[in-house]
């Protein structure tokens, strides 16, 4: 299978696309007013201890509190440390795991103590971020654990033979025995050249967080996690990826010199994209991505999926739509239900859904169609990077199961409820419909002749595309070499833009 990585740069965003076979499997936006905290290391203050819900809040300088889980204080042995010297006991942690109890939050803080915490889930809707003191500092091919002293190797790593030699390789390193180390599946073939290299990265990398700690005074950011680019390169840039291409000078030359250091051998799979043709547009990217909002998925035999997304549940309902079958019923409901156990592990990446998943099946009479349909659906979850956790099928073709969600879902970063529904509906934000009609004006301005243009869109949008901060039209003004003026026009909707080469 033929899979490739495609990076859009804009002033205004970031778009990450993962194609396998010409068809997007995974799709990712970041963007500059979107402040990623997954994965960020800070020295916080505990606010307050609430031994009822076993969660401490703790104050990192963001708008909201983060909440730490006496289970993450606790879990994986000594995965936590006071800043203040007071350390806990190894040996009760111990205790308390093998009685499959925990012990009092107030046990293990107060307010006012120092912690140190990671981000290991954002902040979504109303809740704060989810916080864990067992840090974690993933590199290319390795995680150091810094409060743990084992190490672990990933289960996708299958073959006996590379897990022996890993494990060999990692002996030989001499590794510090207090400091614990995870081998990831993109580990499998690397030599030990490689992992002396990033070991001693990370190490260096963990000793600079831990002498900020010290000098830092609570609230404090200690190590801010790599932007969407570098994440990409880092997590996602592996051996079976025949390219990654990108539109942006500055950031295939930051992605050149990142790969120089961990994986050499992919400089020549990164490639630059210059063309009068957008990247996403000549790969027919923009088309994927605009279904990805899209309530109702076709499937190839005439079927449907409906998705329907609450704040902490989704709704899969599979329909035969105009798939009619050639032989009977029974037959057309399972070649349906299969199809979708398919494409449903898909656009679960693609619009990374999260939390509660029901998955509506059409009925199926016989037992084995019913097997086969989980089955099929268990094997395409396989390929998610996250966590899954999955019921049998009911005898109504009912299934039950979760997603790991660590962020908000792309439909919730780029829709906003709508102020005229009240949350019933949903509309696009100002800012993706701006960036829209950006796209849209480029394309435009292309076959303009005048030197001046008149753009009419409506106030909110128009406001919005003139901010001297957001910087939408000057780039597209030097780029063109035209005068380009913003008229509001309040009967014109959100989406909606008029262009006129001459003045009205």
């Amino acid at each position: 299978m033929l899979k490739e990585i495609f990076i859009n740069i804009t002033h205004h965003e970031k778009r990450v696309a993962v194609l396998l076979d010409k068809h997007m499997e995974e799709f990712y936006v970041e963007r500059p007013d979107y402040v990623n905290l997954l994965g960020n290391i800070y020295k916080g203050r505990v606010e307050s201890v609430l031994p009822g819900m076993g969660a401490a809040f703790v104050d990192m300088g963001l708008a909201k509190n983060g909440f730490l889980y006496v289970s993450d204080v606790v879990a994986g042995g000594a995965g936590y440390e006071k800043l203040n010297g007071e350390g806990t006991d190894e040996d009760e942690i111990e205790r308390v795991e093998k009685q499959r109890s925990l012990p009092s939050i107030a046990q293990l803080l107060k307010k006012g103590d120092e912690v140190l915490v990671q981000v290991v889930k954002e902040p979504i809707g109303t809740k704060g971020a989810r916080l864990t003191a067992h840090v974690s500092i993933p590199g290319r091919f390795l995680v150091l654990m810094p409060f743990d002293n084992h190490i672990g190797l990933s289960k996708r790593i299958e073959s006996r033979e590379e897990r022996d030699r890993i494990r060999k390789i990692l002996e030989e390193l001499q590794l510090p025995k207090d400091i614990g180390f995870i081998v990831r599946t993109a580990a499998q073939g690397v030599s030990q050249k490689d992992f002396m290299r990033e070991s001693r990265y990370l190490l260096n990398l963990w000793n600079h967080i831990k002498i900020r700690a010290k000098r830092a005074k609570p609230p404090q950011l200690l190590h801010q996690e790599y932007d969407i680019i570098l994440r990409v390169a880092r997590d996602m840039f592996t051996n079976d990826v025949s390219k990654l291409e990108i539109d942006s000078k500055n950031d295939f030359r930051r992605i050149s010199r990142f790969l120089r250091i961990l994986a050499p051998h992919l400089r020549q799979r990164l490639k630059f994209y210059f063309d009068k043709v957008t990247l996403f547009e000549k790969f027919d990217i923009e088309r994927q991505i605009a279904k990805i909002y899209d309530r109702i998925v076709q499937l190839k035999s005439g079927g449907y999926l409906i998705f329907d997304q609450t704040e902490s549940l989704v709704a899969i309902d599979v329909n035969s739509g105009k798939f009619v079958g050639k032989r009977n019923l029974e037959d057309t409901v399972f070649k349906t239900n299969l199809e979708a156990a398919e494409e449903i592990p898909r656009q679960l990446k693609l619009r990374d859904l999260g939390g509660i998943i029901i998955i509506d099946f059409i009925d199926m009479e016989y037992p084995a169609h019913r097997k086969t349909v989980f089955k099929t659906l268990e094997k395409h979850l396989e390929g998610d990077k996250a966590k899954t956790n999955i019921l049998n099928i009911s005898s109504i073709g009912l299934v039950e199961m979760t997603r790991q969600r660590v962020r908000k879902s792309i439909e919730s970063k780029s829709y906003e409820k709508c102020p005229y529904c009240h949350g019933r509906g949903i509309v696009k934000s100002i800012s993706t419909v701006s960036i829209e009609l950006m796209r849209k004006l480029e394309r435009a301005l292309q076959d303009m002749r005048s030197r001046d243009v008149f753009i009419s869109l409506n106030p909110e949008v128009a406001l919005y595309v003139s901010n001297p901060e957001k910087n939408m039209v000057k780039p597209l003004e030097r780029r063109f070499r035209k005068s380009i003026r913003i008229i509001e026009d309040p009967n014109l909707q959100i989406e909606e833009m008029k262009t006129d080469e001459k003045k009205a």
